[in-house]
C-alpha cells in the first residue's frame, strides 16, 4: 500500500539554502533516504509558501492570489510517498525522518486512495509543481462522512481520474488521499516517538488531491484551475524546490 508523508516545520527557523545547517539537513535526509530507499516512491521538496499561489473557484469564477492559503506555525515543507505493508511499517521508517525529529516538526500520514505515476520524479524534469486541495473551512469528519455516499465518493474518484487523464502531458504524478480520520501524526520528542490520530493541529490539512505538475508558472496554474474539488475546497499551488542545485 502506498502512504503520503507530509513534513511539516517551522519556517521562521528554516535552514538558508547552501548555508552550512541547509547542507546538514540535506546530509540527514541523505541518510534518511538510504534507510528506506526500498520504500520510497517518490517525495520532493517545496519553495517557502510564501511562493505559493491560492486557487479558488467559485460563483463561476475562478480567482487565484499569491501567497498560501493559510498562514501557519507548521507549514508543509515536503514529501514523500512511501510504501509498505501496513502502517506501523511506515510510522517506523518516518520516526527517522529529520522533519519528525525537529523540535518544531512533525509529519504526517495519509494512506493513499490511488497513486498514479506519469513519469519518474527523479528525472531531470525542470519547473515541477506541487498543487494541494484544502478545505477552506473546518469539516466535522463523521458528519461529512455519514454524509458523502459511495456513490459520491465513486464520482470523486472518476473525477480525479479524468483530470489527471485530461492533463497527462503535464501531470508527473496524480494522487487521491484518504480524509483526516485516516491521518497519523508522528513526533519524536527526548527520543520518545508520539504518535497520535489526525493531522497536526493548526495546519492547512491535505483534503483530497496532490498532483505534481510540470511546466512554466503559468503552465501549472492552467492545470491546477482544473483540479475536481469538493465543496469548500482549495487549490495551493507552490514550486518544488530544485535540490539538484546544490549538488
Amino acid at each position: 500500500m502506498h502512504y503520503l508523508v507530509l513534513l511539516y516545520g517551522d519556517e521562521t527557523t528554516a535552514a538558508e539554502p547552501g548555508s552550512p545547517a541547509f547542507e546538514a539537513e540535506l546530509a540527514a535526509y541523505g541518510a534518511f533516504d538510504e534507510l528506506a530507499a526500498g520504500a520510497i516512491r517518490g517525495g520532493a521538496a517545496l519553495e517557502l509558501s510564501s511562493t505559493a499561489r491560492t486557487i479558488v473557484r467559485g460563483g463561476g469564477a475562478v480567482t487565484v492570489t499569491d501567497g498560501p492559503f493559510t498562514e501557519t506555525t507548521e507549514a508543509l515543507g515536503g514529501y514523500y510517498v512511501l510504501e509498505a505493508d501496513d502502517l506501523d511499517r511506515i510510522i517506523d521508517l518516518v520516526r527517522h525522518l529529520p522533519a519528525t525529529t525537529d523540535p518544531s516538526g512533525c509529519s504526517e500520514i495519509r494512506p493513499l486512495v490511488t497513486d498514479e505515476l506519469l513519469r519518474e520524479e527523479g528525472e531531470a524534469l525542470p519547473d515541477l509543481w506541487l498543487a494541494t486541495t484544502h478545505r477552506s473551512t473546518p469539516a466535522d469528519e463523521a458528519t461529512a462522512a455519514a454524509a458523502t455516499s459511495a456513490g459520491d465518493r465513486g464520482e470523486a474518484r472518476a473525477a480525479h481520474a479524468s483530470f489527471v487523464a485530461t492533463h497527462r502531458d503535464r501531470i508527473v504524478r496524480g494522487a487521491a488521499v484518504h480524509g483526516d480520520r485516516s491521518a497519523t501524526t508522528v513526533r519524536v520528542r527526548d527520543g520518545e516517538v508520539l504518535v497520535t490520530d489526525g493531522p497536526p493541529p493548526g495546519v492547512t490539512a491535505v483534503a483530497g488531491g496532490l498532483y505534481v505538475i510540470q511546466g512554466t508558472a503559468d503552465e501549472a496554474e492552467a492545470v491546477a484551475r482544473d483540479i475536481p474539488l469538493g465543496d469548500g475546497e482549495v487549490v495551493e499551488l507552490r514550486p518544488i524546490l530544485d535540490l539538484g542545485a546544490f549538488d
